[in-house]
């Protein structure tokens, strides 16, 4: 995961919820390919336990950004918004 800086280079909370929260959608397309991939039983069924940890951590970043108004999953329009001033901020502060 990378972290984005604001234009005076300090994270904050909603960049770094944002980046556990692409994590953990990493985490989980991971965890389903190894699955399809996996050859015991045994070895399916701890990656099984990782996808749904990753899947209960998913939910739990995606619930505390949602009630802090940084992610908006059911207003596209809101969350477009949103993504395209983190846009602009980001290349402000690459001196774009």
């Amino acid at each position: 995961m990378q972290a984005t800086m604001t234009p005076t280079g300090v994270l904050n909370d909603q960049m770094i919820a944002a980046d556990y929260l692409i994590g953990a959608k990493s985490a989980i397309k991971g965890c389903a390919m190894a699955i399809a991939e996996a050859a015991t039983p045994e070895v399916r069924n701890t990656l099984k336990q990782h996808l749904n940890d990753a899947i209960a951590f998913h939910e739990q970043i995606s619930q505390y950004m949602v009630n802090k108004g940084y992610y908006h999953p059911t207003n596209v329009q809101e969350q477009l918004r949103m993504d395209i001033q983190a846009a602009q901020q980001v290349l402000q502060s690459a001196g774009r």
